[in-house]
């Protein structure tokens, strides 16, 4: 799609972020044949188990909405919405790599306050059956004392990296407020996360369960056996490969 394009999904879909990204080129939904059966690979997820990913047949791929400002804008535009009953307390959003940067930044712009991000230390390469690790650090950015942070992420699920993020703002003495996200697709629909004795609300533009399964789940395994995974979905030569199946 094009520019063209984007922009009249906007017009004609304003309250529907899910289309404006399917436009956009960023969502993945694995079809079926003639015959009710799988007809493309499924997708690996950040989240892990016994140091393996967990998989699905849905990913939402917000990076490539990353592409068109104007689509960034009117998200972080409806959401300023969502947000605007603790804005009083937020002076910083903190992009969390690398998804929640760019909407991180045109939040803050929005919403008149600061922007910070993180930046990824890889601690473990990646593996055939899982992503490389990292850590989180404040390098090029600060956070100051007494700043009340809002933690933005591009998707929502385990918290895995909202969890390291909190602990970095409190290590800087900076107060966590909320977690924010375009999408959160956590099955049970998280709508507070806890952190010891915090508790910070969890304000999403969409809801949308997305059920993922572990490798050996009869409802994938065959496709692992065959190696018929995506499992970094995000690449360009993989994504590509996955919109010229949803586009069969």
């Amino acid at each position: 799609m094009g520019l063209k394009e984007v922009k009249e999904a906007l017009v004609l879909y304003p309250n529907d972020p899910m289309r404006i990204l399917q436009i956009c080129g960023g969502y993945y939904e694995c079809p079926k044949d003639e015959n009710g059966k799988w007809a493309g690979p499924v997708v690996g997820y950040a989240g892990k188990y016994d140091g393996k990913q967990f998989v699905g047949r849905i990913y939402a791929n917000f990076a490539k909405a990353e592409e068109y400002p104007i689509v960034l804008l009117h998200f972080a535009q409806q959401l300023k919405s969502l947000v605007f009953p603790a804005l009083e307390t937020m002076d910083v959003f903190c992009g969390v790599p690398m998804g929640g940067n760019a909407f991180a930044q045109m939040l803050a712009l929005v919403c008149d306050a600061r922007y910070v991000y993180l930046e990824k230390k890889v601690i473990a390469v990646a593996t055939k059956d899982s992503r490389e690790e990292s850590e989180l650090e404040f390098n090029r950015h600060e956070i100051q004392p007494a700043d009340h942070v809002a933690i933005v992420e591009d998707v929502t699920n385990n918290f895995s990296s909202t969890e390291k993020t909190v602990l970095k703002i409190i290590e800087k003495g900076g107060k966590p407020v909320a977690i924010v996200s375009l999408l959160n697709r956590s099955v049970d629909s998280v709508r507070e996360f806890k952190h010891g004795e915090l508790s910070l609300p969890v304000i999403s533009l969409v809801t949308k369960p997305i059920f993922q399964c572990k490798q050996d789940d009869p409802e994938v395994a065959e496709d692992i056996k065959a190696g018929n995974v995506c499992r970094k979905p995000k690449d360009k030569g993989e994504w590509a490969k996955l919109m010229a199946v949803m586009a069969k």
